[in-house]
């Protein structure tokens, strides 16, 4: 009797499992390829002969192809990047960048779990991302924090080198789970990255770290009469830790980066962030800092500075949102501010079943900003943006002016109050018009620029696109920042062509 049922629950067992394998491909694939042709026309426009608008010209492809072995949670990725100018001319080489990427989703429970092993130009974030070209970033509030990975850069870039690039995701188990990470360019400079992630209820903690080395290359001087002395080949060495805690109403997060290259000098970057509230209601303050002689993930100096960010955020239902950002920047550590922005944006909600009314507001924002960097030449700015819908048209307006004032002395605040605004420097009105009938986008854009000792000129452009489907695009677009005489026209498309 039990080795009849036994057997029976074999039977349903291997039913069951025949099933699923029935539902899941053996075999699946996917072919992306995406280009543009790019042409600038610079002779004026009475001028223009019929071969001006194709050569010479900048061709861009990426082709990318993934095949898949779902029921073995595996796929791989062959991608070919090239950038080139026809007919060739000399000083511009052409790009070719190939890559090669192998993953394995392997889910929770197995070992290892989500994990890839890449070939190519990368394409980093988290805290390796998050450590450097740190001004050129946007503050590093709580909840814009990225988990540590890499991937295919999608262009390409002659100024990288190729690496090959491992991830390894440990399963999870009980509250915990974890990565690390292993990478060397062509150079054979290693970098070394993991983390641990613990989670219970609505509480998370994320540990993480990354280690790099590498020889950097002689440095010369910038000119005649720089401050920076010429350097000879150095060794650099570069840690970092970063920390992130949430729960639903409460996150906080900090990154430190500390480097060191011989001849040069050690130095600190670091960075703290706090969020208060979720929704509707969210409260977010981030600040950071650098010194002077810090030297970033990639290499490069970035320089020294401090700055500190607010943002206050309300979020409603069917996509309304009020956001409120503060920003301060000083130019050295322990000095006085001397750029700051203040921007508000506005959101209505979507309307609530049925068709939208004929004519909807869909968006308003604001910004004041100053960089005060040369007091005797504070530049102070204003920009405005409003949209609405005419249906079946989308349409929006924005504005900018840029001043110059001269505070002769006075303390100069890190945003425009008054005295402010005191000299004319340039202004821009633009309008922008969308209409989308079925398979066609339509779009055109018209701006007049004002600026002091010059003509006023016109900026336009105008593009159009078709998409039959989710397989395929085409589009053109035609631009000119001085109408009529300066022109650039770009022709794109997309192929996307996947297993059934």
């Amino acid at each position: 009797m039990k080795k009849g049922i036994i057997f029976l629950l074999g039977i349903r067992l291997g039913a069951g499992i025949f099933a699923a394998e029935k539902t899941v491909p053996l075999f699946s694939w996917d072919l992306l390829w995406t280009g543009s042709w790019q042409k600038k026309i610079d002779v004026p426009w009475e001028d223009v002969e019929a071969e001006d608008f194709f050569y010479p010209g900048t061709l861009n492809n990426r082709g990318d192809l993934r095949l898949g072995l779902p029921r073995l949670d595996m796929s791989f990725r062959f991608q070919a990047l090239d950038k080139r100018v026809l007919p060739p001319e000399e000083g511009k080489e052409p790009v070719f960048t190939p890559g090669f990427g192998f993953y394995y989703n392997g889910g929770l429970g197995k070992f290892p779990g989500n994990s890839r092993l890449l070939r190519g130009v990368l394409d980093e974030h988290g805290l390796p991302s998050r450590t450097k070209n740190v001004w050129a970033r946007s503050a590093p509030f709580a909840e814009s924090r990225k988990p540590a990975m890499a991937d295919l850069k999608s262009e390409p870039v002659s100024s990288y080198t190729n690496e090959t690039y491992l991830y390894l995701g440990l399963p999870k188990w009980e509250h915990l789970t974890g990565y690390g990470t292993a990478q060397m360019d062509d150079d054979c400079n290693p970098a070394f990255g993991g983390g641990i992630e613990t989670s219970w209820k609505a509480s998370n903690l994320a540990l993480e770290a990354f280690y790099t080395q590498k020889t950097l290359p002689p440095r010369g001087a910038s000119g005649w009469f720089s401050t920076s002395p010429p350097l000879p080949e150095r060794d650099f060495r570069f840690w970092a830790l970063g920390a992130a805690f949430n729960t639903r109403n409460f996150g906080f997060s900090s990154d430190w980066a500390f480097s060191e290259a011989v001849a040069f000098g050690r130095d600190l970057y670091g960075s703290a962030a706090l969020r208060f509230g979720s929704k509707p209601w969210k409260f977010s303050v981030a600040a950071d800092a650098a010194g002077p002689r810090y030297i970033g993930r990639d290499a490069k100096v970035p320089g020294q500075g401090m700055r500190l960010a607010g943002r206050l955020e309300r979020q409603q239902p069917r996509s309304g949102l009020f956001r409120f950002n503060s920003l301060f920047r000083a130019s050295e550590l322990g000095g006085a501010f001397d750029r700051g922005s203040v921007s508000l944006y506005f959101r209505p909600q979507a309307p609530q079943g049925g068709k939208a009314p004929f004519f909807r507001f869909t968006r308003f924002s604001f910004t004041l900003s100053r960089d005060a960097r040369d007091a005797e030449k504070t530049a102070d700015s204003a920009e405005a943006l409003l949209g609405f819908n005419l249906r079946p048209l989308s349409a929006g307006l924005s504005g900018a002016v840029h001043y110059r004032s001269a505070p002769e002395g006075r303390k100069v605040p890190p945003l425009p109050f008054p005295p402010a605004f005191e000299e004319f420097e340039s202004a821009k009105l633009t309008g922008d018009l969308a209409w989308n009938p079925g398979i066609f986008q339509f779009r055109t854009r018209l701006g007049r620029i004002v600026k002091t000792g010059k003509d006023p000129v016109w900026d336009f452009s105008a593009s159009a696109s078709l998409k039959p489907g989710k397989w395929g695009r085409v589009g053109l677009k035609a631009v000119s920042e001085d109408f009529p005489d300066k022109w650039s026209y770009t022709f794109s498309w997309r192929l996307d062509m996947y297993s059934r």
